[in-house]
């Protein structure tokens, strides 16, 4: 691949940097979510593969909605929804697993600084693997939602 063809990503990838800065700095939360869908302009709908065999995993979902704060869960969702696309559809198209991993990890260590934001560099190469295997979108933004609520219900809430 030429080296022009990874300066859109790149570009984009930036700008979510400066997104994860912003909201760090003064709380504008927003902007992150726009950027990782950003890339919805340039992918291809087939690349999403939405019909793959393996939706059946949204069934595992189905549970967790019956929480109590269901916005917490939507959003967790919908982040990690936003995440998986771009930085599994997207971002794979040009770069490694593991350079992909790495632009992973990156806005977690700048937004949260503590040891978890460098462990999410592991889960990365996982949902890496399994999106390299099946190409579904579904399963791995699946997987992710997952492992952010076991996180969430383990470590943070085991802290307070």
């Amino acid at each position: 691949m030429a080296y022009s063809s990874y300066i859109k990503p790149l570009i984009i990838y930036v700008l979510l940097l400066v997104s994860v800065f912003i909201n760090k700095i003064f709380n504008v939360s927003f902007l992150t979510p726009f950027i990782l869908l950003l890339p919805l302009i340039f992918v291809d709908t087939k690349d999403l593969n939405l019909k793959s065999v393996w939706n059946f995993s949204l069934i595992f979902v189905v549970p967790i909605f019956f929480i109590s704060d269901f916005t917490l869960v939507l959003s967790q969702f919908l982040t990690a929804f936003s995440e998986e696309l771009f930085f599994r559809v997207y971002m794979m198209k040009y770069f490694s697993n593991l350079i992909t991993s790495i632009l992973f990890t990156v806005p977690h260590i700048v937004l949260y600084n503590d040891l978890h934001s460098f462990l999410v560099f592991f889960p990365s190469l996982f949902y890496g693997f399994v999106y390299q295997r099946t190409k579904s979108l579904i399963l791995v933004t699946v997987l992710h939602f997952l492992s952010n609520v076991f996180y969430a219900f383990f470590f943070v809430n085991w802290n307070k």
